[in-house]
């Protein structure tokens, strides 16, 4: 897949965590919230998964060769989703900062990795903004969520 086509399907990615959090803001509906969890973890669980390595590249010769993460790395990739099968247990708004947070370390994790100096700007340009609109998604949400109506 070429990385333009990576860049539009990253993009489209944002349209659940944009509709969802419109919609929250409309409704307050509790399954827009539970909605807006799940594939916000989903799609965590996922970049997390996509960032361990090792990865294979093709040489100059047309032989593959590994790219190794050290163990460190790949401990610090996959570190964020170990305990998201314990968000049932906490409140609501522990599992949004802490979605919110885990992002954001993701990206600061993929800059780190030797495989981001060989991706395009546009992908990199893309991860960081697509990086900023979830972290904002999940402020406004935690804010809705923690909102008190004013009474007049």
């Amino acid at each position: 897949m070429s990385s333009s086509h990576h860049v539009k399907l990253g993009y489209l990615g944002l349209l659940p965590f944009l509709f969802l959090t419109g919609g929250y803001f409309l409704t307050e509906a509790d399954w827009l919230l539970q909605s807006f969890i799940i594939y916000s973890i989903s799609i965590l669980s996922f970049v997390a998964g996509s960032l361990w390595q090792p990865a294979t590249k093709p040489s100059a010769k047309g032989e593959v060769k590994a790219i190794s993460q050290s163990h460190t790395q790949a401990w610090l990739v996959v570190l964020v989703t170990l305990p998201l099968p314990l968000s049932v247990f906490v409140a609501e708004s522990v599992v949004l900062i802490c979605l919110a947070l885990s992002f954001v370390w993701l990206l600061a994790l993929q800059k780190r990795l030797a495989s981001w100096l060989e991706m395009t700007p546009d992908y990199q340009q893309m991860r960081g903004k697509i990086t900023a609109v979830v972290f904002v998604c999940h402020l406004f949400m935690l804010a809705q969520l923690n909102h008190t109506p004013v009474v007049v």
